[in-house]
C-alpha cells in the first residue's frame, strides 16, 4: 500500500465567467491494509448540506491503521448549487443527478457529471451516495440499488425498491458497471444532530459490511421495504401550516387525513389542503414546521404499507 496515508485533491472542472476556477474536492484515505475502493459523495443537490457534515466526521473518525482499501470522498459534488444552497445548478438550473454520465462539451452541470465519473466514479468498487430532505423538509430512508445487503446494512428502518428508477443519477451510473451502489436520503430542515449521527454509522458499518472496518456488522432493526412511495408538491404557493402533529419521519397515519393547508399569507385565505393519499401511510418525508412553499416544491413523500415488503 502507499506509504502515504492521506491526501486531497481538487478537480479542474471549468472556469465562471469572472476567472474564478470550478474545481471538485476530492479527499482520499489509504488503509494498512488492501481492499476495496469505497466512494462517498454528497451534495449533488446544493441544498441537501448535510451530506457535507456526515462526510467531515467520517474524515475526522476513521483510522487509516484500521482500514483495510481506500476510502474516497467528494463531500460537495456540486460547488455551484452549494453556493447558491439550491437544488439545481444555477447556472444552467439542470439537476446534476439526472445528467450522468455527463458530457465535457456540455452544460456546466453535464461538465461537472463528467468530472465526477473520469475522476471519481470509475475509480469504485463500492458506493454510497448521500442525500437530504433539503433547507426545510426532513427524509429518512435508503434506496435498494443494486445490493440489497448493503443498503440493508446501513440499518434504516425503511428502505424503498423503486420500480422505475430515475435515469441519470451517480447511483444508475455505477450500477450499470456493477458497483454495489447505495443512495441514502437522510434528515435535512434545521434539526441535524442525530440524523448526522445515523449517516456516520450507517456509512461505518457499511464499511464493516464490506470488511473494510474490522468488528461485527451490526445487525439491522425491523426493516420496511416500499414499492410505492407518492411524492407530494402544493401546486399552490404560499404559507405551509402542518395538518397533523407529525412526531418524526416514520410516522403511520391511518385513513384520509389533512397533511396540511396553504394559505395566502397576505389575504389568509385557504388555497390548498394536502390529504393523504392511502388508506396506510408512512411518513417518508415530511415538512412538519409551518413554512413558505412555492408551487412545486417537494411537500410530502408519503409510502403505501399496504403494499410494503415486511422483512
Amino acid at each position: 500500500m502507499s506509504q502515504v496515508k492521506r491526501e486531497y485533491n481538487e478537480i479542474p472542472v471549468t472556469h465562471l465567467s469572472n476567472g474564478a476556477k470550478v474545481t471538485l474536492p476530492l479527499h482520499s484515505i489509504y488503509g494498512k491494509e488492501a481492499g476495496p475502493v469505497l466512494g462517498l459523495s454528497a451534495v449533488i443537490h446544493g441544498d441537501e448540506i448535510i451530506g457535507a457534515e456526515i462526510l467531515r466526521r467520517v474524515y475526522e473518525r476513521l483510522n487509516e491503521e484500521e482500514l483495510s482499501g481506500t476510502v474516497l470522498l467528494m463531500p460537495v459534488a456540486n460547488p455551484l448549487a452549494f453556493e447558491s444552497l439550491t437544488r439545481n445548478t444555477p447556472l444552467d438550473m439542470n439537476n446534476l443527478n439526472r445528467v450522468f454520465p455527463g458530457d465535457p462539451q456540455g452544460w456546466v452541470t453535464e461538465q461537472l457529471a463528467h468530472a465526477i465519473v473520469t475522476n471519481f466514479l470509475d475509480k469504485l468498487d463500492a458506493y454510497i451516495d448521500l442525500h437530504a430532505g433539503g433547507a426545510v423538509p426532513i427524509v429518512d430512508y435508503v434506496y435498494i440499488q443494486n445490493d440489497e445487503a448493503l443498503s440493508r446494512a446501513f440499518n434504516f428502518p425503511v428502505l424503498y425498491r423503486p420500480a422505475h428508477p430515475y435515469e441519470g443519477t451517480t447511483a444508475t451510473y455505477t450500477s450499470a458497471k456493477g458497483i454495489p451502489s447505495v443512495t441514502v436520503e437522510v434528515g435535512g430542515g434545521p434539526n441535524y444532530e442525530q440524523a448526522v449521527e445515523r449517516g456516520v454509522e450507517g456509512i461505518f458499518n457499511c464499511m464493516r459490511h464490506l470488511k473494510m472496518l474490522p468488528g461485527e456488522v451490526v445487525p439491522a432493526p425491523e426493516q420496511v421495504v416500499m414499492t410505492e412511495i407518492q411524492i407530494i408538491r402544493p401546486t399552490q404557493g404560499g404559507l405551509l401550516v402542518p395538518g397533523f402533529d407529525f412526531n418524526a419521519v416514520g410516522s403511520v397515519i391511518e385513513g384520509k387525513q389533512v397533511l396540511s393547508r396553504t394559505y395566502n399569507p397576505q389575504t389568509f385565505e385557504e388555497l390548498e389542503v394536502i390529504h393523504t393519499p392511502f388508506e396506510r401511510n408512512l411518513v417518508i418525508l415530511m415538512r412538519g414546521q409551518l413554512n413558505k412553499v412555492n408551487p412545486g416544491d417537494y411537500g410530502f413523500m408519503i409510502g403505501n404499507l399496504d403494499t410494503a415488503e415486511e422483512a
